[in-house]
């Protein structure tokens, strides 16, 4: 939002500008005291709606982590895999087992993050990913159980990097054509750093037809710069 610069004679803020404050919004203007107080219970009303998506999450990961359990992995969330440096091979047919399964889009997006890794169980299992790929619904929505307000989808941007760390030369066809389907929409940039790193002509090919994307030409350009 575009606010101006404070001033002794500005309007009073309402509580949907306070909600929409930007860090620069707040360096700038000079909040009233009761814009302040309106703020701060915002922020509380905020921190206690977190808390409470995060008892719904946890609660609705419970099945995943029983399973995880049962093979020696204690987690407290499916997301504790995303970026952990040890590896957890075992855990892998767990995860692609509950992938399949209807949790709301933030767990899935958990699950499809933790599979992002360039191991054979996870590239065997093409097929099922390319389907939940393109299956998986795109823009804002419901994120989380319980949830009421919408928020962009993450699930599918996560499958498309699953998709890109573990296409391999006999899959990279398919990868390409997923890439060229506009009905895809933007996930599809997270595509294309597969096809950049891939020596295959295939993919050589591709980024030169890609280039010219409304949703990708900017992606692809930045090459450039």
């Amino acid at each position: 939002m575009a606010i101006k610069r404070s001033t002794s004679t500005r309007m009073p803020l309402a509580t949907e500008d306070l909600e929409r404050l930007t860090a620069s919004d707040l360096v700038r203007l000079k909040l009233t005291g009761d814009e302040k107080a309106r703020l701060r219970e915002i922020n509380n009303a905020r921190q206690q709606e977190r808390a409470e998506r995060s008892v719904r999450l946890r609660e609705e990961e419970e099945p995943i982590l029983v399973d995880l359990r049962g093979i020696g992995c204690k987690l407290e969330s499916v997301w504790d895999l995303v970026n952990t440096s040890i590896k957890y091979t075992e855990a892998i047919p767990v995860l692609l087992k509950h992938l399949s399964l209807p949790y709301s889009d933030r767990t899935r997006e958990g699950i499809a993050r933790s599979l992002a890794v360039p191991e054979p169980e996870v590239r065997e299992a093409w097929p099922m990913l390319v389907a939940e790929y393109r299956k998986a619904s795109m823009g804002f929505g419901i994120i989380a159980p319980g949830d009421t307000k919408q928020f962009r989808l993450g699930a599918k941007d996560a499958l498309a990097c699953v998709l890109s760390v573990s296409v391999t030369d006999e899959t990279l066809k398919e990868l390409i054509s997923i890439a060229k389907d506009r009905t895809q929409g933007d996930s599809r940039i997270l595509l294309l750093s597969a096809l950049r790193k891939s020596k295959n002509p295939l993919a050589k090919q591709a980024i030169k037809d890609l280039a010219s994307d409304p949703d990708l030409e900017k992606e692809i350009i930045s090459w450039r710069l």
